[in-house]
């Protein structure tokens, strides 16, 4: 399968990042990133292992904790032959307003 990450994770990424350096630490931040992307490989090997969010609007939308920072959830689909990934939050947010770009 291939991997397409949106531009609003790209955006979230960033801003997560960024809260992380300034509240926390530059280490913690580049800990968080890097375990972000081991867990993007994680779901690319198991695509189906994410909670199904029948609580979204959009449908076919999953969520997989961030591996060692389980407060960030990642969003994403499986449209084959693509997982698609929309979202990287903290679950600690109103997930309800949550919005995943097509």
């Amino acid at each position: 399968m291939s991997l397409i990450l949106r531009p609003q994770f790209y955006l979230d990424l960033e801003e997560e990042v960024a809260w992380l350096a300034e509240q926390v630490s530059d280490e913690i931040a580049q800990r968080w990133y890097e375990a972000v992307f081991s867990t993007i490989d994680f779901i690319k090997s198991n695509p189906d292992i994410g909670r199904a969010r029948r609580d979204l609007k959009q449908p076919g939308i999953r969520s997989w904790r961030v591996e060692h920072f389980t407060r960030w959830l990642i969003f994403y689909g499986v449209r084959p032959p693509d997982i698609v990934f929309y979202r990287v939050r903290s679950g600690l947010m109103n997930l309800l307003v949550l919005r995943m770009e097509a």
